[in-house]
């Protein structure tokens, strides 16, 4: 519920800037985009699921253990994968170090608390160059089990595959 509800303040805030808006921030959610802007990545070979991603979920005690993660995610912890989806970077630049990845293609802060086993943190070994158009990334999965964050996902030492 935590994660859910930092991710909820992190959209209020930064849609409170909007005065033009009339509609309060709630309404920037992904389910109520049109579909043209609801741009889902295609699955692709080779490629982790989002699906399989999207099993991530609260805390819950599975197998003797808490975990956020289900043993088919929790076996991918520390290998090396492709993910293919849409870039978010934080910044604007033609080539990013740091950026999110994610199922849905971005367009506003009201994207990021859509579904949150669908965006994984990206962290490339060398910038990639910044694309609008879906992007194969290739690193090392880390599910973000004890970290104080609202992401479930990070990929380390990535490189465009």
């Amino acid at each position: 519920m935590l994660r859910r509800h930092l991710l909820s303040t992190f959209a209020v805030t930064a849609a409170g800037g909007l005065a033009a808006l009339s509609r309060p921030a709630s309404a920037m959610s992904m389910e109520e985009l049109p579909q043209h802007l609801r741009r889902n990545v295609e699955p692709r070979a080779g490629a982790l699921d989002w699906d399989l991603l999207a099993q991530a979920g609260e805390t819950r005690f599975i197998d003797g253990e808490m975990s956020r993660f289900p043993a088919a995610l929790r076996s991918l912890h520390g290998r090396d994968v492709d993910i293919y989806g849409y870039m978010m970077p934080f910044r604007e630049a033609p080539q990013h170090a740091e950026f999110l990845l994610g199922a849905l293609q971005f367009h506003c802060a009201g994207c990021l608390v859509s579904d949150l086993s669908r965006i994984v943190a990206v962290r490339a070994a060398a910038p990639v160059e910044y694309s609008t158009m879906p992007v194969q990334i290739h690193g090392r999965l880390s599910l973000i089990e004890q970290e104080q964050s609202p992401l479930y996902f990070r990929l380390d030492g990535a490189k465009a595959a």
